[in-house]
């Protein structure tokens, strides 16, 4: 994937994740739809002033919409998890292991 696409897919993925449409981001970013949409798609870059919009408008940091973790391989993203366990406490580490015993 180009940074174009990279950057374009994480908007994108962090705007589903707050489960809000494209049309109301593109509002909310005051940046037309059909704009968006190109962003989205990895088809242009956003403007350094488009970008702090759809940042603040994700209420993000614009460092975290290059930050790519979702595309790493799996055994760097499996060496992060463990990292990041490592340094739970032990109230962290029980309300964890409930959240996980309930996925599939």
């Amino acid at each position: 994937m180009s940074t174009k696409e990279l950057l374009g897919a994480k908007i994108r993925y962090i705007r589903k994740s707050k489960k809000i449409a494209q049309e109301k981001l593109a509002e909310l970013a005051d940046i037309s739809p059909r704009q968006m949409v190109r962003i989205e798609m990895g088809q242009c870059f956003p403007t350094i002033e488009n970008l702090e919009k759809i940042a603040k408008a994700l209420n993000v940091s614009i460092q975290s919409l290059f930050e790519n973790d979702y595309y790493d391989s799996i055994e760097n993203l499996k060496e992060k998890i463990q990292k990041k366990l490592d340094m739970l406490d032990e109230n962290n580490t029980k309300f964890l292991y409930l959240i996980l015993s309930n996925l599939d």
